[in-house]
């Protein structure tokens, strides 16, 4: 059987790789919502300034300080709605967060266990009052908001000052369709959103995992810094990784940036003093009567005369050995391999995970220097022999 805290170590993990991949999803939400202003903000941008190039005419620099206050408004308003999204899928993020490591508790207990969950505006301050990289959520989305219009502003002023045409600026700030808009000044934007919010999940469940872990610090012994969710990680992570905690001490992840580290908690053993779940009871009891020859026993209740009391010592130190100790320090690439492959596949996507099951690819080769993560092509670049190994053809991927 499994210990305890081994499947709390594997459903931390999986847990942490669904988080990430619901941070995508809000990130893609927010930039779709600013990216449907791209023709609106071209379309204002060639009816005020039509062929002229240059600031050549008296109206011409108020024609372009209106054209300005117009795109504040229409971008504005996009980011206006970015933040409420964002705001309310933190919310109803830590709420969930707060339940699901509550539940996880309980679930891979072998004894049963009252857990007590933090309290609603406890909860919600993780969302509102505490602040990740020195600013709290707010501020955050008023930030990139000023750094995004700026951009495109100073954009407009330089192109429009240089003589360019409003198609070229319009090409300035959203580039190109080949490029699907990445050569555009506002792919910067989608850069910052990305970091901002996968940043700030990562605060919030590691927060509501903290508070679940300090509400029930007398069932929770310790917890560990695993930051191998990466092919790559800072020098900070990679000298955090694998050290134990008491509930609420110590660094909580994010440790900066688009930090993908996490903190496992792990079950106290003194747990096994508790009463033991029925099923649990139901396995102890039959190993317990196979142990010495009492034939077919499938409750404590049907013990012989004399033996219960032995059981019970005997239950104690079993539920212990049930619990278990600390997992042995693994990395997230090597826990990765013991896992299904429909989890890696779910996790890499089927291509991805032929290629690190069978073509001997660690998880750093589909990420680069930056943490950005490479194409396929790219991959294949670089590593076509693991193509050949996997049974995939390079050349599909190359052409």
């Amino acid at each position: 059987m499994e210990t305890s805290n081994k499947q709390m170590y594997d459903a931390a993990l999986r847990h942490q790789t669904y988080v990430l991949r619901y941070s995508a999803g809000v990130r893609n939400k927010i930039n779709d919502l600013l990216d449907q202003t791209e023709d609106e903000i071209s379309g204002k941008l060639i009816a005020r300034l039509g062929k002229s190039q240059g600031l050549t005419k008296p109206g011409d620099w108020e024609r372009l300080n209106q054209l300005q206050q117009v795109i504040f408004e229409i971008r504005g308003e996009a980011w206006k709605s970015a933040g409420s999204l964002l705001y309310d899928e933190s919310l109803s993020m830590v709420a969930q967060e707060s339940k699901f490591y509550a539940y996880l508790i309980t679930s891979v207990s072998p004894v049963i266990l009252d857990t007590v969950t933090p309290h609603p505006e406890t909860l919600k301050a993780i969302v509102t009052e505490r602040p990740f990289e020195g600013r709290i959520l707010s501020d955050w989305v008023s930030k990139l908001t000023e750094d995004d219009i700026s951009r495109i502003n100073k954009i407009i002023n330089s192109g429009i000052v240089q003589g360019r045409t409003a198609q070229e600026v319009t090409r300035d700030l959203f580039g190109t369709a080949n490029a699907k808009g990445t050569d555009g000044i506002t792919q910067m934007t989608r850069g910052s959103v990305n970091m901002m919010v996968r940043t700030a999940m990562q605060h919030i469940t590691s927060s509501a995992r903290r508070e679940v872990s300090l509400a029930n610090a007398d069932i929770v012994e310790m917890e560990e810094w695993v930051s191998t969710l990466d092919g790559r990680t800072t020098p900070f992570c990679k000298a955090t990784d694998g050290k134990t905690f008491k509930p609420g001490e110590g660094p909580q992840p994010p440790a900066h940036p688009g930090c993908r580290s996490a903190r496992v908690m792990y079950l106290s053993q003194d747990i096994g003093v508790r009463p033991s779940k029925p099923v649990t009871e139901r396995l102890l009891v039959k190993e317990y009567a196979a142990k010495n020859d009492l034939g077919s026993i499938k409750s404590r209740d049907d013990l012989p005369r004399g033996t219960k009391g032995d059981y019970d010592d005997w239950a104690r130190g079993r539920i212990r050995e049930l619990v278990g100790q600390v997992p042995a320090k693994t990395t997230y690439n090597d826990w990765l391999k013991t896992q299904t492959q429909e989890f890696q596949i779910d996790t890499l996507g089927k291509t991805r995970a032929d290629l690190f099951r069978k073509g001997g690819l660690t998880l750093d080769k589909f990420i680069d220097a930056d943490g950005t993560t490479l194409t396929l092509k790219e991959v294949a670049q670089r590593d076509a022999a693991a193509f050949e190994r996997a049974g995939l053809d390079v050349s599909k991927f190359l052409n």
